[in-house]
């Protein structure tokens, strides 16, 4: 068999070859697909141009997704040229689905049929490639599977690499292997420490312009209540810092002396700025919020009308500790169903 087939005669190839050869079923096309890619990396004196076209093209929107997610850009790209065939593949060029990101129960957006692990299977189908890069990052934070990859270093693309293969991201039996080549045959670690650096800045497209937010009246339903003022306004705590509802029109100046605390402190610790007058049901914290949500709190999803200031109030969460977990700052423009990290 091995004189059939004289390509860097590595056992890989030929173990997946001879699968296909043996049963000729489609299912293995995926995999022996990956492997062929990974042959052309390590076997090619120069770099595949397809290859550097994609990272061109998708490079800036990996970056992204690590500042917001917090998983590394090398990995993303790594796993989008080999689940999309450097975008060339059907799924990818019909479909805009770069990760194989099958439909699951949970989706209920458009849908196509391949084969693959089996035979007829549901993917997704996304209007844009970039809606397939956010819904890669929304599925890899939001299953409990992948939960100890964030617990890794930031730049730890052997461990990403690995830890995807263990949590059964790929079936591919060398998928890590696949993956940490492309990042060290293309150098993908440079957009890491871009983003690390804090040299990268998304560059929104100038018909996104932020539009005006409604206000929406924070709730929070299950705070203790652990005392009264002055006034007899129920004091509650979340995540173990006491807050109140404010009244419609109240003065931050009134407040403050109500509660016998100054009022910058009231203005500091729910980043009023110049604002000093308050809204029915507000959220008014009386002391500093913490740098991180409760336990049970990992991410908080955008939903219509949310800013960042909105979430900081939710969960108690210090303003500039949320721009810093998810590299954003004051000009970052939110979208629904963005995720942000509570901790």
């Amino acid at each position: 068999m091995a004189n059939e087939i004289k390509i860097c005669e590595n056992e890989l190839f030929l173990y997946f070859y001879r699968k296909i050869m043996r049963i000729k079923l489609f299912t293995y096309f995926v995999s022996f697909f990956a492997v062929f890619l990974w042959h052309d990396v390590a076997c090619s004196q120069s770099k595949s141009q397809d290859v550097l076209n994609y990272i061109e093209q998708y490079k800036d929107i990996a970056m992204r997704e690590m500042q917001e997610y917090k998983i590394p850009a090398s990995i993303t790209l790594a796993q989008g040229l080999l689940e999309s065939g450097n975008g060339k593949s059907e799924l990818a060029k019909k479909s805009n689905n770069h990760f194989g990101i099958k439909c699951h129960k949970e989706w209920t957006g458009e849908r196509t049929y391949h084969d693959d692990d089996e035979k007829g299977e549901c993917f997704r189908v996304y209007d844009d490639p970039e809606l397939s890069y956010r819904d890669h990052s929304k599925f890899l934070a939001e299953r409990q599977r992948y939960a100890f990859l964030f617990e890794l270093e930031i730049t730890d693309y052997h461990g990403w690499a690995k830890g995807l293969k263990q949590a059964g991201y790929a079936t591919l039996p060398v998928y890590a292997n696949v993956l940490i080549r492309l990042i060290e045959d293309y150098n993908l670690t440079e957009y890491d420490q871009l983003v690390v650096n804090g040299k990268f800045k998304y560059e929104t497209a100038k018909s996104q312009q932020p539009t005006a937010i409604e206000y929406i009246p924070y709730k929070i339903t299950d705070a203790e209540v652990v005392g009264k003022t002055p006034d007899e306004r129920y004091i509650r705590e979340n995540n173990k810092v006491k807050f109140i509802y404010a009244k419609e029109g109240e003065s931050v100046y009134d407040l403050a002396d109500m509660l016998c605390i100054y009022d910058y402190q009231i203005i500091k610790y729910n980043n009023l700025a110049k604002r000093r007058t308050l809204k029915d049901n507000e959220i008014i914290y009386i002391e500093p919020k913490k740098n991180k949500a409760m336990r049970r709190y990992k991410y908080h999803t955008i939903q219509k009308g949310e800013t960042l200031s909105y979430v900081s109030r939710l969960y108690a969460v210090k303003l500039e500790s949320l721009y810093k977990m998810n590299g954003m700052d004051e000009t970052t423009i939110l979208h629904i169903g963005d995720n942000i990290r509570l901790r």
